[in-house]
């Protein structure tokens, strides 16, 4: 049997789940609120560290367009 013959024989068998496997899996998963607390703060992590991220391109842009147009200064200086 074929590689593909076999993803596809593994596929079936994944649709062929019956309602009462698919029942008893979403009872294992409740709603906890602690989860939503650790989300929160990881959310409230990554938007900070992205405010600290931006704010470093924004620097690191301001310092090449200084450097830039000191650059372009001398190359004209040096074209006279």
């Amino acid at each position: 049997m074929g590689k593909l013959a076999m993803e596809m024989k593994d596929v079936h068998e994944i649709r062929s789940t019956s309602n009462e496997e698919v029942a008893t899996n979403e009872e294992v998963v409740k709603f906890d609120p602690s989860r939503m607390i650790g989300i929160i703060k990881r959310k409230a992590l990554i938007k900070d560290l992205a405010a600290a991220y931006h704010a470093e391109c924004i620097a690191c842009g301001q310092e090449l367009l200084q450097l830039q147009k000191i650059w372009e200064g001398k190359k004209r200086k040096d074209n006279k």
